[in-house]
């Protein structure tokens, strides 16, 4: 048998059974078969199949995505850091509270530069602001691949600030680029931003 017979027979069929089909007897054959469900069942189905229309009938919004086509990708935006300590965060909270600090805290919000002379290592610049070698050696366990502190050169600016005890709080390496800023930790220790 050719495709051509196949398909003819196979339509024929299709048409034969279509005109078998009893539609006045159609509405009561489906009545009888709803009704030979359970109470609840034909209950459920008189709410689910109406909401599931209406739910098939309602248009759904078109969700459209925002692009910012006004603003670059590598557009660099300032950020306002705070370079107070938390100890001096601290200090300022008792000051609040009317303690007296002594002037200890005016003292505390200054910055102190170095600028680094020729042979000039970090221990040296440590030594010479009256620093302590712990906190230099706790900075060094943090220094990161890119090492920073190993590498200061003739010129380079180091910033630093004391907490209320004298010990470093915040030291800041300018670089050409870029600067990087270590900082006492809450748990006494050292962190490293960038």
């Amino acid at each position: 048998m050719n495709r051509r017979t196949r398909s003819k027979t196979h339509t024929e069929m299709l048409t034969e059974k279509w005109n078998q089909i009893e539609w006045m007897a159609l509405p009561s054959k489906i009545k009888q078969g709803i009704t030979s469900f359970p109470k609840w069942h034909r209950r459920a189905l008189m709410i689910l199949i109406p909401v599931t229309l209406i739910l098939i009938m309602i248009p759904v919004p078109k969700i459209s995505i925002e692009t910012k086509a006004n603003t670059p990708k590598n557009q660099r935006v300032s950020v306002p850091i705070n370079t107070r300590g938390l100890s001096e965060q601290a200090n300022s909270t008792t000051i609040t509270s009317g303690e007296n600090t002594g002037g200890e805290g005016s003292l505390n919000e200054q910055w102190i530069e170095y600028k680094v002379k020729s042979g000039d290592t970090l221990a040296n610049v440590f030594r010479t602001n009256n620093l302590s070698m712990t906190d230099l050696n706790a900075l060094a366990k943090i220094e990161g691949v890119d090492k920073p502190l190993s590498q200061i050169k003739q010129g380079q600016l180091v910033r630093f600030k004391r907490d209320a005890q004298g010990r470093l709080d915040i030291l800041q390496l300018e670089r050409p680029n870029d600067s990087v800023m270590f900082f006492r930790l809450s748990t006494g220790g050292f962190g490293r931003s960038k």
